[in-house]
Parts: C-alpha cells; structure tokens; sequence
C-alpha cells in the first residue's frame, strides 16, 4: 500500500490520477475528432487515416502541400472507429488519394483476425462507394517486438490479418503496400533499430 501511495505521489499526485482516469485516451480521441470535424474541407486533398502509426506522422511536411496532405490518424483507433468517422474525416474531403492503416488496436483489444477482416471489408466498402475516384492503398498492420517491449500481442495474429487485407485489397482492386516484410527482423519481430517501444515506428 505505502509502495502503491508513493508510486501516485510520484506519477504527479491524486488529482492527476484523477484527471487522467476523467480525461484519458477517450478525452484525446474526442478532442482530435472535434479538431478535424471544424478543419475546413480540402476537395482533392491526400487523406492519411488510421491509427497512431498514420496519427504520428508528419505527413504533409514529408511529402509537401500540392495536392493538400491531411492527418485523420487517432492514436488508439480500431477499424470499427475509422468506420465511424469516414464521413466526417474522410469523404467530406473528396479525396484524389486515401492511405489507410488501421487494424492492430483491434487485435490488442483481444478481436480475433477473422473478426477485424469483417469490420476491414465493412470500410474499403465504405471507401469505394464514397469516394469510388479515389485511389486507395491498404497498408499492413505493422509486426510488434515483445523483446523491446512486452505488449501482449503475438505476431502470427498480426500476419493473419495481414493476409485478410491482402485478399479484401485484390478482391476490391486497391493497392496493398506490405510493410511488415521490410520493417521485420530475421524473426519476424519489429526490427528493434526501427522502434522504441515494440510497436510504433
């Protein structure tokens, strides 16, 4: 008990604790959401949507401003979440070119790869009928490394859905770009010189 008191004395106090359990990762996710929903449209723009691998880049600094580069990335997120917000944050822009990468959340949350491909093909429909010129690229889910950081997540689950976007990618002609092949290590692990936590880049 007195290791537990210490340890929130130390992490900032109990009203921080507070205000971290009142205002955790719900809070952030929907203050980003309220931020994109009052940006104003970009008609042609490139849109990056998904989860923190999309939400921590600096996309349009990368790769400039002409078409328009757009974040929609949420740390977090799970497809059933970018499901939600397509309209909002995504086809509102009409789109010349859509990223999307999205998907291990939902296997951290205990879904199963067969689950997470239903919800997956749910999207990429959504894409296609909302913004059918757009072209569309699926990026895999990225593999994890339990040797830098344990995060529960085995990498044989990360390959199966992997598979499954592989196949919803040929079955709706979208480009499918494989990152998990080049940022691997000999097995099959996040290769550690690319991560500092075992999961993002």
């Amino acid at each position: 008990l007195a290791g537990i008191l210490a340890g929130i004395r130390r992490g900032g106090g109990w009203r921080y604790l507070f205000n971290r359990l009142q205002y955790g990762e719900s809070g952030l996710y929907a203050n980003r959401q309220d931020q994109f929903a009052r940006l104003p449209e970009q008609p042609g723009a490139i849109v990056f949507v998904g989860d923190s691998q999309i939400g921590q880049g600096e996309w349009h600094e990368w790769l400039g401003d002409q078409p328009p580069v757009l974040n929609r990335g949420i740390a977090g997120d799970g497809v059933k979440g970018v499901l939600a917000r397509l309209d909002t944050d995504v086809l509102r822009q009409k789109p010349s070119k859509i990223v999307l990468c999205v998907g291990v959340n939902d296997l951290f949350f205990g879904k199963k790869p067969d689950e997470v491909a239903a919800l997956y093909r749910q999207l990429v429909q959504g894409l296609r009928q909302g913004a059918p010129q757009a072209d569309l690229l699926l990026v895999s889910v990225l593999p994890v490394n339990n040797e830098v950081r344990q995060t529960g997540l085995d990498n044989a689950q990360v390959r199966e859905l992997n598979a499954a976007i592989r196949q919803i990618a040929g079955e709706w002609a979208v480009s499918y770009l494989d990152l998990y092949g080049p940022l691997a290590d000999a097995d099959g692990r996040l290769a550690a010189k690319f991560t500092a936590d075992g999961v993002h880049l």
